[in-house]
Parts: C-alpha cells; structure tokens; sequence
C-alpha cells in the first residue's frame, strides 16, 4: 500500500530502470519498488569498478548500462566517458576527447563535476573542459562541440560545474562564469545549436532543470528564472536571492523550491499554470533552512535541506514551516534522495543515513562504508544504489 502511495505522488520520478541525469529527472525521485536499507563495508555491496582519472560528477543509467564521466592527466588534458555494465560492474567501453582547455589538477577547480545524461538513443556528456558530445550506448562518438572555441574561455577560480538537462529535442547547457556567461540548447542528434541565451558575468555551479510543461528553470547567483525550452525566452524571474549558487532548483507542482547558504533565501516560488504567464508570487520563505551543496528535495509533502555542518532540515511543502530539523553524521555533497518511503542522506565520507519520509526524523539505518575519498553522487534503481566517488563507482545492493 505505501508503494503504491509513493509512486502516485511522485509521477515525475525516474523510472525504475533508469536514472538519466543529475538528480534522476531533476528531482532526486526514484519510482523503484525496492531500495537498499542497509549496508556495510562487508555486506551488500555488489561490485566496485575502478574509473581511469577522476570526476565529481553523479553516474546515470539506462537500464543495463552506467555513464559516468572523468577527467584525466596532470592538467586535464583528457576528457573521459566510461561504461560500466550494471549488474557486473564490468568496464564495457570508454572514449577520450582531447581536452578544449586544460588547468591544473587542485582540489579547488572542479573535475569533471557536470553530470552527463543519457535517454533511449544516446549518451550526453559535457565538461567543464569545454567539451560536449553524444555517443550511442555502444560508444560510438556522434558528434562533438568545443564551446571554447565558439563562446570564449571559461574563467574563475573554481571552474565549471552545472549538469546538462535533456529535453525532447535538446541539451541544455548553462555555463555561469566569469566571462559572458550563457544557456544553451543543442539539438540532440545534430550537435547544432538550437538556442542561445546571453547572462551576465555571473559564477554559479547550479544546473538547469527541463519541466514536463516545456520550461527551463535556473536557479543562480541572486536569481531565479524560467525559459521557454523550445525557443529560449524568458518566462518569468524572481530576484533579490542571496546565496543560491550551488543548489538547484526543485520543482514540485506549482512550486519552485530555492534552495541557499543563505537563512532567508530558501524558498518557495508559486509559479502560473499558463507557462506565458509571467507573474509569480513568493509562496513561503523558511525563517532558519540552509542548503549548501545538495540540492532541494521534495518527496511525501516534505522539503528536505541539509547544509555544510551536516544539519538536515525537513520543512512543510506548502507552508516552509520547519517540522525538524536535525544533525546527521556530516556534510552531504550529494543530493538527498527519495525512495520507498525513505529519505537517503548520503555524507561525503561514506556513511548514509537513512530517515523515514513522514515527518517524524525516524532514522531507520546508517549504513558506515568508510573510504578516503569523497561521495560525489548517487544513482538510485530498482533494488540498487549506484555510488560516486572520484575514481570508483560502488553498487549497493544491500537488504530492504
């Protein structure tokens, strides 16, 4: 009975099989009927598949296939997209791309942080070297841009590292930097481009979301903004938000969730059901949430926020009134996920917590997997966890 409930409310979910790109359909849902609860460095792991290089980016799936993307060598000169068989971890294929602008490897500058995303054609991959690209599950390279050569060198002291979103004729992509900053559409099976959208000289790492409804929304550096996904105007905007630079935006309905650093920006924009409409309203704004690196989670009613201290926030839907909020084991640079009824807290240092979806912060596992490196992302399919770090992925099976 409360599978059924969950799969009712959450329609926009990716389904069981596939997890397509950052946050699954943008979202951080997963339709799937069984999910692991829990686990340990001993048991329920299924496999653990070295990458060549390193990346912060999330994995994605198509049902028997993982894409996960790298970057490799002491200046970034390779650009990498591997391919890992789901129920093995087996390495079936990878292509290198000869990096469009190197830097220095530091901790500082993002390593291969955009997530690539995949539907039932092709493989998408983007990187904050200025490559982007599209190949068939197989392999086969289709087409490739160099945005440096089109549109300038990125610039700044972090690098780039928004995801690209898909819709049904396009890539999205959203460079937000130093230089002239822009949102683009590139056709998918061409490589050409379909839109472009000048922003100012802006530094945000937040990605795009594509809508059901044919909308782009962009929450970024003091703004949130609507476009129209087929021909690039803009919609709507909302601004005067502080400190909206690394979280993405969540839809949920006639809600935007706004997720901030900042106490007083983490918020709700009622968006119009006519997408022509540009009028909005501020439906509520949380008097203490803060989200640092995650992203805005919307599942069963609940908003769910965690910040860089490793404080998680569980807020009203409709009203943003804090229901709990509590301390959980650390920081989380992957998104909470929800699934089976459950909320995933995944920590950068390897240990989940897991929490019932209903209201009450009932911690229902902490799985420990201890590991020198970082969580970077998470894939959620039927019976199965998909886990990133910089140059491994993990597979969870685990007991439900």
């Amino acid at each position: 009975m409360l599978e059924c409930l969950v799969a009712v409310l959450c329609l926009a979910a990716a389904p069981a099989g596939n997890w397509p790109a950052f946050r699954g359909t943008g979202d951080s849902v997963s339709q799937a009927t069984t999910l692991p609860l829990k686990w340990s460095e001993t048991d329920g792991i299924a496999w653990r598949s070295g990458l060549t290089g390193y990346g912060q980016s999330s994995p994605v799936v198509w049902h028997n296939r993982v894409f996960v993307t790298t970057v490799d060598g002491p200046q970034k000169e390779r650009a990498v997209l591997a391919c890992v068989d789901l129920a093995s971890g087996e390495a079936l294929w990878q292509d290198e791309l000869k990096s469009a602008q190197t830097a220095e490897v530091t901790d500082y500058i993002s390593r291969a942080a955009p997530t690539p995303a995949v539907d039932g054609k092709r493989v998408y991959a983007f990187f904050e070297t200025g490559n982007l690209a599209a190949w068939t599950h197989d392999g086969e390279r289709l087409w490739e841009r160099n945005l440096i050569e089109d549109y300038g060198p990125f610039t700044g002291n972090h690098g780039v590292g928004s995801s690209i979103a898909l819709t049904d004729r396009a890539v999205i992509v959203l460079v937000d930097h130093s230089g002239p900053s822009y949102l683009l559409a590139i056709d998918k099976a061409s490589g050409e481009t379909v839109w472009k959208v000048d922003r100012p000289d802006t530094v945000a790492w937040s990605s795009p979301i594509a809508t059901d409804d044919g909308r782009i929304v962009v929450s970024a550096n003091g703004r949130c903004e609507a476009f129209d996904a087929e021909s690039g105007k803009q919609l709507w905007k909302r601004a005067g938000i502080e400190g909206n630079t690394v979280p993405s935006a969540t839809v949920s309905g006639d809600l935007v969730i706004v997720g901030s650093k900042e106490v007083g920006s983490n918020l709700a924009i009622r968006i119009p059901a006519d997408p022509q409409v540009p009028e909005t309203t501020i439906a509520w704004k949380s008097s203490d949430a803060t989200a640092t690196f995650s992203s805005p989670l919307v599942y069963n009613g609940h908003v769910y926020l965690v910040n860089r201290t490793g404080v998680a926030f569980c807020l009203n839907e409709q009203t943003g009134e804090t229901v709990w909020k509590q301390r959980i084991g650390g920081s989380c640079w992957a998104s909470p996920l929800g699934g089976c009824g459950r909320v995933y807290f995944f920590e950068k240092s390897g240990t989940t917590t897991v929490m019932s979806a209903d209201g009450t912060a009932n911690v229902l596992a902490e799985n420990v997997l201890p590991t020198e490196d970082r969580v970077y992302g998470v894939a959620a399919v039927e019976g199965r966890f998909v886990i990133r770090l910089g140059s491994e992925l993990i597979c969870i099976e685990g007991t439900d």
